[in-house]
């Protein structure tokens, strides 16, 4: 969701703003002020991912009040929305998300969400490791594969990466990649490998994405990209495929899942995911 809160000094327009925003399900319409004073007041105390301006307002002006939103937060997206288009190069000149010329309609608010959507989705990505599993496992972190000394401690992320953040415990981790090995062995292996991968994460400024707590283990999803998630967080959201829908489908159908490094405990989703896969490219 997209959190946004509105200014304008006329009622009637954040009215009709109010029911053309409610057609859209991507938004979520958190305030709206009829001056600056209130959503500066707002956006000090409470997350906001944009702003729509109205520009000739009494006081401070939308122009000069987008300069004070940028300084409490540069993030946060400004749009302006006026029935004056003299402004727009000083607006665009501020950085503005977009400038809409009332009266705002449905059509053009859904491209100033199409914008917002890849500006989002930007800074989301920022900074974040990408996670392969399609084909060989792999992390990278700013295009370049980590290099891994101790083989155990890949696997140990590509399982827990595998279970989607859901916390797991050391027996399970350790009967999914030291099968072979009795109870004791298992453990202690497990303790070595969990302390060399801790190490390896930490040292290349990743350790927030392995989370744990009462002998539970997790991958934290919310701080990594993974061609896994997005494929299952797509094909849950479409009916009809789009162009990164399709190019992952590709992917999963070349490369198969975690099959260049041949995990066994990989081997059961990997059926699944290439059952839903060719269903999906042959449906499509």
């Amino acid at each position: 969701m997209i959190r946004i809160v509105a200014v304008d000094d006329e009622m009637h327009v954040l009215e009709r703003f109010r029911g053309i925003v409610a057609e859209f399900k991507e938004l979520e319409l958190c305030g709206q002020f009829n001056t600056g004073k209130q959503l500066l007041a707002y956006i000090k105390e409470h997350p906001v991912d944009a702003v729509f301006l109205d520009i000739e307002m009494p006081g401070v002006n939308g122009l000069q009040l987008s300069g004070q939103i940028l300084d409490l937060n540069e993030n946060i997206n400004v749009v302006f929305v006026t029935a004056f288009n003299q402004y727009a190069v000083e607006a665009f000149e501020l950085q503005a998300m977009d400038y809409i010329m009332k009266p705002l309609t449905e059509e053009r608010l859904g491209k100033t969400v199409t914008r917002l959507l890849k500006s989002k989705k930007a800074v989301q990505h920022q900074g974040k490791p990408f996670i392969q599993c399609f084909g060989d496992f792999e992390v990278f972190q700013e295009g370049k594969a980590l290099a891994w000394k101790n083989t155990k401690a890949k696997e140990v992320l590509a399982f827990l990466v595998h279970k989607e953040g859901v916390p797991v415990d050391w027996e399970k981790i350790s009967d999914a990649v030291w099968p072979e090995y009795n109870s004791e062995k298992a453990q202690t292996n497990f303790h070595a490998t969990t302390y060399l991968l801790r190490k390896k994460l930490t040292e290349a400024g990743l350790s927030h994405i392995l989370e744990s707590g009462r002998g539970n283990y997790r991958i934290n999803k919310d701080q990594v990209i993974c061609d896994l998630y997005q494929l299952e967080g797509a094909v849950r959201g479409i009916r009809h495929p789009g162009n990164e829908e399709t190019r992952l489908l590709e992917q999963l159908k070349q490369r198969g899942y975690m099959e260049g490094s041949g995990y066994r405990w990989a081997y059961a989703k990997a059926a699944e995911l290439d059952g839903i896969c060719k269903k999906l490219l042959r449906i499509y």
